[in-house]
């Protein structure tokens, strides 16, 4: 019994150990038409438990065979002290016209990091993506999302 019991507090504890160190990600989906709008930006936001390095890596997926090769953005970071804005370009395909992601049948899911073991201390943190494609909308984008990952 208090093997058992050993155990069992063992798992607890590890288990909240680890959920401490989980990467935090938020999706969005862009239904039927396929088509982010520039007029609407992209909110993801994060709440940091526990201070600490992150890689920062933005995922889409887009409709196989795109006619653009990449997705001019806006990426900004703010919290209760600071605000920080950065221009990204989110790369579809490679300069030999090659699809970057992953492709399964009419669907290619891409992952970029866009800023490498930045410290962040404990707090609620708001990325904010904006599209500033030329036109009006980006077309044949299923999905976007941002994901940040602990540096172990």
């Amino acid at each position: 019994m208090k093997i058992s019991l050993l155990i069992a507090l063992t798992l607890v504890v590890f288990g909240q150990s680890c959920e401490n160190d989980q990467d935090l990600s938020e999706f969005y989906d862009f239904p039927e038409t396929h088509q982010w709008q520039k007029s609407d930006p992209k909110t993801f936001t994060f709440t940091i438990e526990n201070a600490g390095t992150f890689n920062g890596v933005l995922m889409g997926s887009f409709v196989y065979g795109s006619q653009f090769s990449k997705l001019p953005l806006a990426l900004t970071v703010s919290n209760e002290e600071k605000t920080e804005k950065q221009p990204l370009t989110f790369l579809i395909k490679n300069a030999k016209g090659e699809e970057c992601g992953d492709c399964t049948g009419d669907v290619c899911d891409v992952k970029q990091t866009v800023f490498t073991a930045k410290h962040f201390d404990p707090g609620t943190y708001t990325f904010t993506l904006e599209n500033t494609f030329e036109y009006p909308y980006f077309p044949n984008i299923i999905a976007l999302g941002m994901e940040l990952e602990r540096v172990k």
